[in-house]
């Protein structure tokens, strides 16, 4: 079997003679091999090694490398929600550009990977969240100054037009259908946790690792060990929360196994906060014709419910524990009744003053 004819590129830099090999025939072309030959005599009349760069580019660190050895330790230091990154990455980013250098990874390669992503039926939202991290892995390297990584601006990322979400809050009505529903759930925990939602506004992480050590029943007072912006907090709970707590509290001790659960709302099977509500949730949803209607809509409801009974906004931000008052008013709706009735009192002044011109 005759030998592979290998093409090879001869090149004098900085004195010295040096050969590169290009690949073999027939695999390479004659004018693939030219091509790449071009490109690195190019190369070389500006001064560069195409050896040296060629060593440099197979030291650089794969991306899944990058984020496990150097980016994840990072943000598990400065930023409290780096497990959504973890996530992302893993799911979405890894299983397409894991094994890539950071100078393999294109432009082209990116809007082909959105693309992909939207033709699976993933929204614009999460598309658009992991083209985020994706950036930020890229400036973080330029950062750092990994030798040849370029700034995330070289990837041209164009993030995807995401549709206004509508935002959506229960009626009287829709409230019956739901607690109906969830009284039917096999998770009997469920309806517990649900109504503890409705009744504080927490975030459904919040709730999901509450534990009952959290829990001040005498002075009615849930400490909050970590919030989504990763302070603590303290929340005053009312009478109602009370009273399902104890409620909760009997159907552990009529339900648990050897060990108490300490969780308040956990799986009493393993123990643990339960890793996933969604498919028992999304079964009571659906059959009370709340298809549309979220777990984080609960706390669009909680803050609907205050503000058209009176509640001001400022003591609403306080109990959804928002840093910012702009936060609190995206969650809260006046519903029309609520609207009618205060353009009702412009109306009323108007009359009287009508009245009195007579």
């Amino acid at each position: 079997m005759p030998k592979a004819v290998h093409c090879t590129f001869r090149y004098r830099v900085g004195g010295r003679q040096c050969n590169m090999s290009l690949g073999a025939f027939p695999a390479l072309k004659v004018a693939d091999a030219r091509r790449l030959a071009l490109q690195h005599h190019r190369q070389v009349a500006y001064g560069i090694d195409p050896l040296e760069e060629k060593k440099q580019l197979k030291a650089m660190p794969r991306l899944e490398t990058f984020f496990h050895a150097q980016y994840l330790l990072f943000i598990k230091l400065h930023k409290p929600s780096w497990h959504v990154d973890e996530s992302l990455f893993r799911l979405h980013l890894a299983p397409i550009f894991g094994q890539k250098t950071f100078v393999e990874i294109t432009p082209d390669m990116v809007i082909r990977y959105a693309a992909g992503k939207k033709a699976s039926g993933f929204s614009a939202g999460m598309i658009n969240q992991t083209l985020v991290l994706l950036g930020a892995l890229f400036n973080r390297a330029h950062k750092w100054r990994l030798k040849n990584v370029p700034p995330a601006r070289h990837l041209d990322i164009q993030y995807l037009k995401d549709p206004p979400k509508l935002n959506r809050y229960l009626s009287e009505e829709e409230h019956i259908k739901l607690f109906r529903e969830l009284n039917r759930s096999k998770n009997h925990m469920l309806k517990f946790f649900i109504e503890f939602l409705l009744l504080t506004g927490a975030r459904r992480n919040e709730a999901a690792q509450a534990r009952w050590q959290d829990f001040d029943l005498e002075n009615a007072v849930w400490a909050i060990p970590k919030t989504k912006s990763g302070q603590f907090r303290k929340l005053a709970i009312t009478e109602a929360v009370l009273d399902l707590l104890r409620v909760v509290k009997q159907f552990h001790d009529q339900h648990s196994l050897e060990n108490p659960c300490a969780y308040v709302f956990g799986n009493l099977k393993t123990g643990r906060p339960y890793q996933n509500l969604y498919r028992s949730w999304n079964k009571a949803r659906c059959a009370a014709g709340l298809r549309d209607f979220r777990l984080h809509d609960l706390h669009h409801s909680f803050a609907s419910i205050l503000v058209n009974n009176g509640v001001s906004i400022n003591e609403v931000q306080n109990l959804l524990g928002h840093a910012s008052i702009n936060t609190t008013k995206r969650y809260a709706h006046l519903a029309p009744e609520t609207l009618r009735k205060s353009a009702q009192v412009a109306a009323d002044v108007y009359s009287l003053a009508k009245r009195g011109a007579w």
